[in-house]
């Protein structure tokens, strides 16, 4: 057949393509998936079945840290499963304990106890559990969990029930009922609702409406405070730069643990390890999951001494996790591959110029000023 024939013929093929696949799709409960059927990637660029190439924004979703078949995490995954896919669930395996102690070494062992998981939504249910045991050994009268207008935690109905974005709840009621779970508002400079021009004040009206909130709106005390550091789905909103550190001390204050989820935000992206070590504090737990496999199911939260023995025998338990020695494999090669690219430098210094040229070009549109200055992100914030 000639190319006139295929090209003359292509709609056809086309047609009878989409009809295969409406049929396929009735298989499928109801979700987000679309054409094209994508069947190859490499580094940033995937492949679907005509073979023609897409660049991938969305990575994964998330999840494809240092891009698609990576040759170090491939040959990590193929030697690892010659050998073993699966540990028993009662047993140790060197795998997990080496990547366990990798993690901590990047918070310089301040969340030495790692627990591994197979997903962001898995590891922050884990992480409240894991809180909320630790309150009631510290004799806490209560056990009410802050979290933030537009965080994102996940689908799970504990997860769900700390989201703060109305449209991922519709038609769920019953999974948004945690007890003692309250939002407060999101660190949102640019559009904040208290007519606030500075941001070091606003960071400060926020934490206020914290302890407001703790006098008001849960039975008894607050034990926990739950928030992605920089907020993703909720519209990659940067806080000013004292908000962290005001939290910090409120939380020190009141012995609230503070919980960190970095499943987006994690493991270089935005020029360090985690978003949260840009304002200089400690996490008690950090959350974690998607970019550290690498494009393999792998997830975790990790926490301080304190809070990482509140555990005992039989508390918490999964499958997977750390029995997943595929995940565990794929896991160290990302580390290795973080370290050996310097791939959160990489990120600072590509994520500077991005936004001085959306700075230019916004100038360049408005007469050479920067419209709605406040709540802007200014290049270099988060070194």
């Amino acid at each position: 057949m000639s190319n006139t024939d295929k090209i003359a013929g292509a709609p056809a093929m086309a047609e009878r393509r989409n009809s295969e696949l409406q049929e396929d799709q009735s298989f499928l409960i109801p979700n987000t998936k679309m054409l094209p059927i994508i069947t190859r990637g490499e580094g940033a660029v995937v492949e679907d079945d005509y073979g023609r190439s897409y660049i991938d924004l969305e990575a994964g979703p998330g999840v494809v840290s240092v891009g698609h078949c990576h040759p170090k995490v491939v040959s990590a995954i193929r030697e690892q499963a010659g050998k073993l896919l699966q540990g028993p669930g009662s047993f140790h395996s060197k795998l997990s304990l080496d990547l366990a102690c990798r993690l901590s070494s990047l918070t310089r062992d301040h969340n030495r106890r790692v627990f591994f998981t197979n997903s962001g939504a898995e590891s922050n249910d884990g992480a409240i559990k894991l809180a909320v045991k630790d309150a009631w050994r510290r004799g806490k009268q209560g056990f009410g969990v802050i979290a933030l207008e537009y965080g994102f935690h996940g689908r799970l109905s504990l997860p769900l029930s700390l989201t703060g974005i109305a449209n991922r709840k519709k038609g769920f009621s019953p999974y948004l009922t945690f007890p003692s779970v309250i939002h407060v508002p999101a660190p949102y400079f640019y559009r904040n609702p208290f007519r606030c021009d500075n941001e070091s004040e606003f960071a400060k009206i926020c934490v206020s409406q914290i302890e407001e909130a703790m006098k008001t709106r849960a039975p008894g005390e607050f034990a926990i405070m739950i928030a992605e550091p920089i907020l993703a789905v909720g519209g990659v909103i940067v806080p000013p730069v004292d908000y962290w550190p005001r939290v910090r001390e409120l939380c020190d204050k009141y012995g609230i643990t503070l919980i960190f989820d970095e499943v987006f935000t994690g493991f270089g992206r935005t020029g360090r390890t985690f978003a949260h070590q840009h304002s200089d504090i400690q996490a008690d737990a950090v959350t974690f999951a998607k970019a550290v496999g690498g494009g393999v199911p792998l997830g975790g939260f990790m926490a301080t001494e304190a809070l990482g023995t509140a555990f005992e025998d039989a508390d918490h338990f999964t499958t997977f996790g750390s029995n997943n020695h595929i995940g565990l494999a794929a896991g160290m090669a990302v580390l290795d591959i973080l370290e050996q690219e310097k791939l959160a430098e990489r990120a600072r210094v590509l994520g500077d110029r991005l936004v001085g040229g959306l700075k230019e070009l916004q100038r360049a549109v408005n007469g050479g000023r920067i419209p709605g200055q406040r709540g802007g992100v200014k290049a270099g914030h988060w070194r």
